[in-house]
């Protein structure tokens, strides 16, 4: 598998400066770095400073890749042409919904040779939570990370270094802290480990390398499989017990009261309550899934607790 990056940060937060120096970093790592780079105005100006460092660079100009320039980014995706040492790296705009965005590169079976998303926060120390009305919008691009980098630290001290890393804390950002080399050395790692491809909707967890090493690597979701068919009061009553690492749940059920209609779920919060669409008979995917979304999972006890739907009575 080839893995895939999304680096997610408000409009100035410095994505392109730690881009700058992470690609010297993955050379030395030897790995190949394509670079997809989507912005409003100027994502070729931008994607001609990169020439010279990555493999490949491609520029999305106009709307964000999570809506409007989506057919284009999975695409270009599809089309790409994997290799042992190739890492592939997205840049999104200042406003993008990293939790959509994840949520739609983890449920794309045409995608399964790129591994899960690994999203990169870059959290400007100097601006952080000082954008009134967008305030949200950046606290949860930075929720669904799993890596974390504060930038501009070299220019606002270390009182405000420290405000900012417990303003995160507090905000429930739970991504590691790194910068470009740490982070360019966890890729290398990350492409040594990975086989060959994610097969179908199996999780992380279930790939032929031990799963304690590459749940270490942090990815910013986790597919596990659902039972076939399952009792509707009890999932309920599962999925609101869920661990408060899952930020947004997402998947495909059949229930044991109905087994000829596939329903897609989901819930966005954990005080929110269970949503569910029936999708028909024939659906594109047809495995019943979970997707979680949020850094730091705990996917040993998540994988575990599964088994709570597959009693006798469920099946």
């Amino acid at each position: 598998m080839t893995p895939l990056i999304l680096v997610v940060g408000f409009l100035g937060s410095g994505k392109t400066t730690f881009l700058k120096n992470l690609m010297p970093a993955l050379a030395l790592a030897e790995l190949r770095p394509t670079l997809l780079i989507n912005d409003y105005q100027n994502a070729r100006v931008d994607a001609a400073q990169f020439q010279d460092l990555a493999e490949e660079v491609k520029a999305l100009s106009g709307d964000c890749v999570c809506c409007g320039s989506r057919d284009e980014l999975f695409s270009f995706l599809h089309e790409f042409e994997h290799a042992p040492d190739r890492v592939m790296i997205v840049e999104t705009n200042g406003t993008t919904d990293s939790a959509h965005l994840i949520e739609s590169l983890a449920l794309d079976p045409g995608l399964k040779k790129f591994s899960l998303p690994i999203q990169l926060s870059i959290i400007d120390g100097k601006r952080w939570q000082k954008r009134f009305w967008h305030n949200s919008l950046e606290r949860e691009q930075a929720k669904t990370a799993s890596h974390v980098y504060i930038s501009r630290k070299d220019s606002i001290g270390t009182d405000r270094v420290k405000a900012v890393e417990n303003s995160l804390a507090e905000y429930g950002v739970r991504g590691v802290h790194t910068d470009p080399v740490a982070f360019a050395m966890e890729l290398s790692t990350v492409a040594a480990s990975m086989g060959a491809e994610r097969d179908g909707f199996t999780p992380p967890l279930e790939h032929e390398h031990d799963h304690h090493e590459e749940a270490n690597h942090h990815f910013s979701s986790c597919e596990i499989p659902l039972p076939p068919l399952v009792d509707r009061q009890r999932f309920r009553e599962w999925i609101n017990r869920l661990p408060e690492e899952v930020i947004r749940a997402k998947g495909l059920i059949v229930f044991k009261d109905d087994p000829q209609e596939f329903v897609v779920f989901q819930k966005v919060d954990a005080s929110d309550e269970v949503q569910f669409f029936p999708v028909g008979k024939t659906p594109r995917i047809q495995t019943p899934l979970i997707l979680l979304i949020g850094p730091q999972l705990p996917q040993d006890a998540l994988n575990r607790s599964i088994g709570e739907l597959s009693v006798d009575d469920s099946v």
